[in-house]
C-alpha cells in the first residue's frame, strides 16, 4: 500500500498540492476472511510517519476497512487538527508514545478530517484525470461508459454531490475535450430520477459533443434483494439501496425517460430487484410508442432462471465483472443454496436466452495490491473464460465461461451497440473509426493465462497513437 501511494505522489505534477485519496483500505483480507467465515485481520500497520515516508509534498487521506482514516502530517495541517484538541464525541485520535498524533483517526474524528478536505478545482481534476487517461490508453481503452453528473443539477435538486462521488463532473468531461486532451470516447450516464432537469439542461439522446455521447441514464435499486430469505441468515432478503425512492416513483422515472428517449442503465442485484426492473421496463415499452431501445441491466447478479428468460426476450444489454464473481465464489452457495447459485452469474445463459453481454470493469481499483475490479481488459477476458478458476481446475459452472471470441465481442461490438455506435465502431471495418489497440500476441490463439500476460503495444484513438509501448521508458 505504500507504494502504491509513493507511485501515485510520483506521478501526480508538482506544485498543486493535489490530495491523495483511498478507500475501503484492506478489502481484499477482509472480505475473504467473510467469505471463509473467519475473523477479519487487523487493520494494515499504516500511520502518519509511514505516509511521511513516501508522500512529503501530497497530503495523503486513506479509509481503511473498518472506517478508520490514516492521515499523513501534510493532510492533518492542512485540515487544521491540533494537537492538543479533545476528541470529538463518537470520534477518536490515535496518539504515539510521545502523545504526538500517529495520524489515524476513528469514528467522527476522521469523518471530520475527510470533510475538511477541499473539492478539487477544475485544474486539479484536469491534472488527476490526465493521469486516468494515461492508465486507460496503457490497458487499450478508447471509450467509456461512466456515470456521470450535472453539477447543477445535482447540487441543487437531488443529492450532495460528495454522496454520488462515483459520479464524473460532466464539465470535467467538457474541460478536458476544450483543452484537446480528452483521450477517450464517453458515452455518459446521466441520473435517471433527473430526467426532466436533464432535457432541462439540454441534454437530448443520441447526441454528441464531440467525443461525449449522451442517451443512457443510470439509478440504483437495491442491495442484494431477493425473494427469499437468505440460505445463510433468515430472516434477510436484503433491501432497496438508499438512492431508492419508492416503487411507484422509479417505475415512472423509467417510463418517463423512455418517451423523452432515454435508456435506463439500472445496478440490479437479486431475483426480486430483478423482476421489479423487468416489470418496470415491459411498463415503459408497453406504455410508449415503439423505438430502437437499448435498455440495460447493470451486475445482473442472482438472477432467476425466469428471469434470465425475460431478459432475452426483451432483448436488454447486461453489463457483468468477472471479478465480482470470483469475489463472490467461496461465499455464494453458502448465500444462496445450491438451486439458487446456478444461475448466480449465468453469462452464458443470458446469451443464450438473447441478452447482450457486455464486460466491464465497474469500478475499477486496488486494495492491498489485490485488484478488486481489474481495469485491463486482457485480465477481465481472462477472467471471464475461466471464472475465477486457477489454471487447469475447471470453472464453477463452466457452462457458462465466455469463450475469448465472445468475451472479446463484449469488450467491443458489444458495448459499441449499446451505445449505438455499432456503425462508426466496435469492430474494425472499413469507413469506421480507427480506435484499434495492438497487442503483444494473437489472443485468439492464447489461453486464458497468456491473455493475462499480454501486454498492450500500442493504442490508437481515431487513427492516432495514444499509447506506444516503445515511448514508455524502461
Amino acid at each position: 500500500m505504500l507504494e502504491a501511494v509513493a507511485r501515485a505522489a510520483r506521478r501526480l505534477p508538482e506544485g498543486l498540492g493535489l490530495w491523495i485519496t483511498g478507500g475501503d483500505i484492506g478489502a481484499a483480507a477482509a472480505w475473504e476472511a467473510d467469505a471463509a467465515g473467519r475473523p477479519r485481520p487487523a487493520p494494515l500497520a499504516i500511520d502518519r510517519k509511514a505516509l511521511d515516508s513516501v508522500a512529503t509534498e501530497n497530503p495523503v487521506l486513506l479509509r481503511r476497512i473498518d472506517g478508520a482514516y490514516v492521515a499523513n502530517s501534510l493532510a492533518i495541517a492542512r485540515a487544521r487538527v491540533p494537537r492538543d484538541t479533545p476528541d470529538v464525541r463518537g470520534g477518536r485520535k490515535e496518539r504515539d508514545a510521545s502523545g504526538e498524533l500517529n495520524g489515524i483517526f476513528h469514528g467522527r474524528a476522521g469523518e471530520r478530517l475527510a470533510e475538511a478536505m477541499p473539492p478539487p478545482n477544475l485544474a486539479q481534476q484536469i491534472a488527476g484525470a490526465s493521469v486516468a487517461l494515461a492508465d486507460l490508453a496503457r490497458a487499450g481503452i478508447t471509450s467509456v461508459h461512466d456515470v456521470a453528473r450535472l453539477e447543477e443539477v445535482s447540487q441543487r435538486t437531488f443529492f450532495h454531490t460528495f454522496i454520488e462521488r462515483s459520479a464524473t463532473d460532466l464539465a470535467l468531461f467538457r474541460a478536458l475535450q476544450a483543452e484537446g486532451v480528452l483521450s477517450v470516447r464517453v458515452y455518459a450516464f446521466l441520473t435517471l430520477p433527473l430526467w426532466r432537469e436533464t432535457i432541462d439542461a439540454g441534454i437530448r439522446p443520441r447526441t454528441d459533443e464531440g467525443r461525449i455521447r449522451f442517451g443512457a441514464l443510470k439509478a440504483f435499486i437495491d442491495g442484494f434483494l431477493m425473494d427469499e430469505d437468505y440460505a445463510d441468515r433468515p430472516g434477510d432478503r436484503g433491501d432497496f439501496t438508499f438512492r431508492f425512492v419508492d416503487e411507484a416513483t422509479m417505475a415512472a422515472d423509467i417510463a418517463g425517460a423512455d418517451a423523452a428517449g432515454f435508456d435506463p442503465v439500472v445496478h440490479c442485484v437479486g431475483d426480486r430487484a430483478h423482476r421489479l426492473l423487468l416489470d418496470w421496463y415491459e411498463a415503459a415499452i408497453h406504455a410508449n410508442p415503439a423505438r430502437d431501445r437499448r435498455f440495460r441491466v447493470i451486475h445482473a447478479w442472482y438472477p432467476s432462471a425466469r428471469e434470465i428468460e425475460r431478459i432475452g426476450k426483451l432483448g436488454l444489454f447486461v453489463d457483468i465483472t468477472p471479478q465480482h464473481l470470483v469475489n463472490d465464489l467461496r461465499s455464494v452457495e453458502r448465500r444462496l443454496g445450491p438451486q439458487r447459485a446456478k444461475t448466480a452469474h449465468a453469462w452464458r445463459s443470458l446469451g443464450r436466452a438473447g441478452a447482450r453481454v457486455s464486460i466491464v470493469s465497474d469500478w475499477p481499483g486496488s486494495f492491498n495490491e489485490q485488484r478488486a475490479t481489474p481495469l485491463a481488459p486482457r485480465e477481465n477476458i481472462a477472467l471471464a473464460m475461466t471464472r475465477g478458476a486457477a489454471a487447469g481446475d475447471a470453472p464453477w459452472h463452466k457452462d457458462e465461461a465466455l469463450t475469448v471470441q465472445e468475451a472479446i465481442a463484449a469488450y467491443t461490438s458489444t458495448p459499441a451497440a449499446a451505445s449505438y455506435e455499432e456503425d462508426r465502431k466496435g469492430t474494425i471495418s472499413e469507413g469506421k473509426l480507427a480506435d484499434l489497440v495492438v497487442l503483444s500476441r494473437d489472443i485468439l490463439r492464447a489461453s486464458a493465462s497468456e491473455i493475462r500476460e499480454t501486454t498492450v503495444e500500442r493504442t490508437m484513438l481515431g487513427g492516432r497513437t495514444i499509447y506506444s509501448a516503445e515511448a514508455v521508458p524502461a
